[in-house]
């Protein structure tokens, strides 16, 4: 890969280098040090160690070029058999990295100055790197394989640079923000080609209106007898309608492909600018495994880290917040998690303990679990430190669950250790990481691994350019939780609703969980009436302070870019951020914590009031829901615009997936879909539907050009309540069926 680095001065274009191949560097050395005989690793060490040399060759860092050059020296040593390389002398070749990076880090203006201050150093580390080819066992000619010396590897080198067809192109963060503002708003602005897609079938129906007319015309002259040039002027007339009808048919196909065509352009488009903030999971932990390695020598103990899912695709922001967390979470691990090696023996443990970080993507988040195979936590110690603070009674305390006593963990100054190290404390930083994750909008939990050891799970947003969210309603206007901080979502039965202490609780896993309607936390005039007896809600907040939140309705679940509020609005209460929807409106997205302290406030001053019963839609004469199904946005319109006329409220999907998961976050009285859709076929989603307990119940009607039996009999035998043609919503086939399957709309 050729890099694009015209801005960046030679310095930086170094700097850039060593931090890639000092990387490698580690790596491998802590691998050859687990096994001096791996050639894998004596390779990359060697390319590495020869790419910094060449570098700093041409900007005159002769130091690094010293230092590089006796690394390479020793690896090629090492791979000819030459030497074996011992743990003291991984200790000195991982010298030769910090130094290297120290170098790269250098300013232009300061490099004299510090190359005068540290000359000394340099001097004795590369004596050290000289000593360590002493131990060869043959002549100092050293070789990277039979007949190939050191400069010839260096040849090879660089024709297999010269050869790379890998390309690399490091960009601004602003930059690409900027370019992902647009691809948000480039997605809103195809739709309003919709609207003209519309307007062009109105017209196409006048001018359908406007032959018949002509023809009612023609019939009339015929019974007057009027004069052949009447006659003919009325032809004339009746071809230019006829070549306007076909021009605005036309133009309606052309219509529609484009808009077609550009929604796809911008669907890929906004995901390959998303894609391009995105980085593996191994380039935010760069230097963990080193960090291990020295810390357990520190300490006297033998450790050392696995990593898992390095491939896992984060955001930039997110891999540069996270560092800091990792750190605090391993090292507590190594300092108090891990025992002597003395100490595992009796525990018929391996001497060596090992932590090990997992990252993966879990219901689109980003979920890294860290665990070590230490000594764990003792529960009861937990118990009566947090009695000896007096952070809850004793009895609480002896009812509390192990992941109630855990939250305690990540309360400022809060620790299990009484004399604190230098290095850690279990528990000393917790609140400093459970900071870092919420300002990512992510959350922590920490529990006793069964076989021993501690394990602490992080859940986090992908990206923090597109957040994932759940869409809802409240009050008529839209809003959005991050999927992040929703630890359910149910429909609830009013019924159902318990009442104690004169708070309203709903059950849920055996626990109670306070309810709490949305319009009363924003002081919005309460919901009078709804379709059913079941309350949408959003579960939020942790185990030990969950809340229910009342939504009037659940929208379905949405990627959203987030658009900062104005700094002069300061900060809105329990609001984030705001967003804009597909078809151009806006929304604000919650600040969940700023949320649950609101509640909390209100719940303490006594000033929550209880949730109403809702009524049904039979005695409220609520409009019933239906959803349209349909990849045409012509179709989706005139059906949309058809059952609207007739007092029904409709949402419209385009594919079958987007139409099971909008059934699954919303209540509807009768599906309606189309056969043919990309991703998900109406075949397919009424089967889906039919064998999902929760909505088998639901009428369903297909709505096809497709007019055989055969394709008439797929569709009632995948559950279909009925089969129509296309050309039925040209007459009152498809109302009469939808009333017969469900009434009329109040």
């Amino acid at each position: 890969m050729s890099d694009d680095f015209s801005s960046f001065s030679m310095q930086e274009l170094f700097r850039v280098e060593t931090e890639n191949q000092t990387a490698l560097l580690t790596e491998g050395l802590l691998l050859l040090e687990r096994d001096p005989q791996a050639e894998d690793a004596l390779e990359s060490l060697m390319r590495a160690a020869h790419s910094i040399k060449g570098a700093a060759r041409i900007i005159n860092l002769n130091a690094a070029v010293d230092i590089a050059h006796h690394m390479e020296d020793c690896f090629v040593s090492a791979q000819a058999g030459k030497l074996v390389l011992s743990g003291a002398d991984i200790d000195v070749l991982l010298r030769g990295v910090d130094m290297l990076c120290c170098i790269s880090n250098v300013q232009e203006s300061e490099t004299e100055q510090w190359f005068s201050e540290h000359a000394g150093e340099i001097d004795e580390l590369v004596q050290e790197l000289a000593g360590v080819l002493i131990h060869q066992t043959d002549n100092k000619q050293t070789e990277a394989g039979p007949g190939m010396s050191a400069d010839q590897y260096g040849e090879m080198e660089e024709e297999h640079k010269q050869d790379s067809t890998d390309r690399v192109l490091r960009l601004s963060s602003e930059h690409l923000d900027g370019m992902l503002a647009l691809a948000s708003e480039m997605q809103v602005a195809w739709r309003w080609l919709e609207p003209f897609a519309v307007s062009m079938l109105h017209l196409k129906r006048r001018l359908a209106g406007l032959e018949n007319m002509l023809v009612d015309i023609e019939m009339l002259l015929r019974e007057e007898n009027a004069s052949p040039m009447s006659f003919s002027r009325l032809v004339e007339i009746q071809q230019k309608a006829k070549n306007c009808h076909e021009t605005v048919m036309e133009q309606q196909r052309n219509l529609e492909s484009h808009s077609t065509s550009i929604a796809g352009l911008s669907h890929r488009l906004y995901h390959q600018t998303v894609a391009a903030r995105m980085r593996p999971f191994t380039d935010g932990v760069p230097g963990l495994k080193r960090m291990v390695r020295d810390l357990a020598r520190q300490l006297g103990k033998q450790a050392r880290l696995e990593i898992s899912g390095l491939d896992t695709m984060v955001d930039r922001d997110i891999l540069e917040k996270i560092k800091a967390p990792l750190d605090h979470l391993i090292r507590n691990a190594i300092d108090h998690g891990i025992e002597s090696p003395e100490d595992r023996r009796h525990s018929g443990k391996p001497e060596e303990g090992v932590v090990h970080i997992e990252a993966r993507h879990q219901a689109g988040m980003l979920q890294i679990t860290v665990t070590d195979d230490g000594r764990g936590l003792d529960l009861d110690a937990l118990r009566e430190k947090v009695a000896m603070r007096e952070l809850a009674s004793k009895e609480m305390i002896a009812r509390m669950t192990e992941s109630e006593l855990m939250a305690f963990l990540f309360l400022p100054k809060f620790t299990m250790k009484e004399d604190v190290t230098e290095i850690s404390g279990r528990g000393v930083g917790l609140d400093v990481v459970a900071s870092m994750v919420r300002d990512v909008r992510g959350t922590i939990h920490s529990s006793v691994c069964t076989d021993g050891g501690m394990c602490f799970e992080l859940r986090l947003p992908i990206t923090l350019s597109v957040i994932r969210a759940l869409l809802v309603d409240i009050c008529g206007e839209p809003y959005a939780f991050p999927l992040v901080h929703i630890e359910r979502t149910l429909r609830y039965n009013a019924n159902d609703i318990e009442c104690i202490e004169g708070r309203q609780y709903i059950n849920l896993d055996g626990q109670p969980v306070g309810l709490i309607s949305a319009r009363e936390v924003f002081d919005l005039p309460a919901e009078e009436s709804a379709a059913d007896d079941l309350y949408s809600i959003v579960v939020l907040g942790p185990l030990e302070s969950r809340y229910g939140l009342i939504v009037d309705r659940f929208l379905g679940e949405h990627d959203l870019v987030e658009k900062v509020l104005h700094p002069r609005l300061g900060k809105v209460q329990d609001i984030s951020a705001a967003a804009v929807m597909d078809d151009g409106s806006p929304l604000l997205i919650f600040d969940v914590n700023d949320l649950l302290h609101s509640i909390a406030r209100l719940v303490d001053a006594g000033k929550l009031g209880r949730a109403r019963r809702r009524k049904s839609g039979a005695e409220t004469g609520v409009s019933k829901r239906i959803l349209v199904v349909d990849d045409s946005i012509t179709v989706r319109e005139v059906e949309r615009k058809l059952l609207t006329a007739c007092g029904y409220e409709v949402d419209v999907a385009v594919d079958g997936v987007d139409g099971l998961n909008s059934i699954r976050s919303a209540h509807y009285d009768v599906l309606i879909s189309d056969v043919d859709m990309p991703r998900m076929d109406g075949i397919e989603l009424v089967r889906q539907v039919k064998g999902d307990a929760r909505f088998r119940d639901l009428p369903v009607v297909i709505v096809s050009y497709k007019e055989s039996d055969e394709d008439r009999m797929r569709g009632l035998e995948a559950g279909a309540d009925a089969y129509l043609t296309k050309g039925s919503f040209h007459d009152e086939t498809l109302i009469h069926t939808v009333v017969d399957l469900i009434g009329k709309a109040n």
